[in-house]
C-alpha cells in the first residue's frame, strides 16, 4: 500500500512540475480532446493546447519509474514521509530528476542537464502566446539557471534547470493569460493571484481548492 501511495503521490508532483508551454511539440486532434475531470487541477487558462497531454504524461511516468527504480537499485529508496524533511528532500530530489529525464527525452538539455540555447525554441500553444515568447523565455531561462547556481548541486545530482524553466514558463503564461481565456473560479483566481505575489504553491493544502 506505501509503494502504491508513494507512485499515486510522486505522479501528482510530476504532472504539476511544468506546464504545456514546456515540450510542447505534439499535436493532438478535436477528438483527443481530454475530459474535463481529466484535466491538471492547475490548468487556469482556457488556451488552444497543442501538446498531446497523454504522450507527455507517459514520459513523466516512464521518467518516474527509471529514477525510482535506479534509487532502488542503488539501495537510495525510501518511502515518502511529509514529517521527515529529509525524505522529502528526496522526493524533491525524485522530481527534479524525472524532469531532467524528461528534458532529455524531449532533447532541451545536454548532456550534464543544463538547458541547451532555447532562444530559437517555439513552445507557443496558442497565437497570443506567440510575442510573449522570446521575453520569456530568456527571462526562465535566467530564473532557472540562477536558481540552479543558487543551490550548487554535488557530484552525480541531477539539474533542477529543467524543472525551473517548466514552472517559470508557465507562471509567465498563466499571468499573460487574456481575460476571455482565463478560467473563472475561486481556485484559479487564488493561483492567479499567488503566481502574481510570487507565492509558492502547495500542492497538498486546502487552501486552493474550489469552497
Amino acid at each position: 500500500m506505501q509503494r502504491r501511495s508513494d507512485e499515486v503521490l510522486m505522479e501528482d508532483l510530476l504532472d504539476n512540475a511544468d506546464e504545456p508551454i514546456m515540450f510542447g511539440r505534439f499535436r493532438r486532434s478535436a477528438s483527443e480532446v481530454q475530459d474535463d475531470k481529466c484535466k491538471r487541477k492547475y490548468k487556469c487558462c482556457n488556451d488552444a493546447n497543442t501538446e498531446n497531454m497523454e504522450k507527455i504524461h507517459e514520459i513523466k511516468k516512464q521518467c518516474f519509474m527509471e529514477v525510482r527504480n535506479k534509487n532502488k537499485a542503488d539501495g537510495a529508496y525510501e518511502p515518502v514521509d511529509f514529517f521527515s524533511c529529509e525524505r522529502l528532500n528526496k522526493t524533491k530530489m525524485e522530481v527534479i530528476c524525472a524532469m531532467e529525464c524528461v528534458g532529455r527525452k524531449k532533447e532541451v538539455v545536454n548532456e550534464d542537464g543544463t538547458l541547451i540555447d532555447l532562444r530559437k525554441s517555439n513552445f507557443a500553444a496558442d497565437d497570443w502566446q506567440q510575442p510573449l515568447l522570446a521575453e520569456h523565455i530568456e527571462t526562465c531561462v535566467k530564473e532557472a539557471k540562477d536558481k540552479a547556481a543558487k543551490m550548487p548541486r554535488e557530484a552525480g545530482q541531477c539539474s533542477s534547470e529543467t524543472s525551473n524553466f517548466g514552472y517559470c514558463m508557465w507562471r509567465q503564461m498563466a499571468l499573460a493569460c487574456p481575460k476571455d481565456k482565463q478560467v473563472a473560479n475561486k481556485r484559479c483566481d487564488r493561483i492567479r493571484e499567488k503566481l502574481a505575489n510570487n507565492e509558492p504553491l502547495h500542492y497538498y493544502k486546502g487552501e486552493l481548492e474550489d469552497k
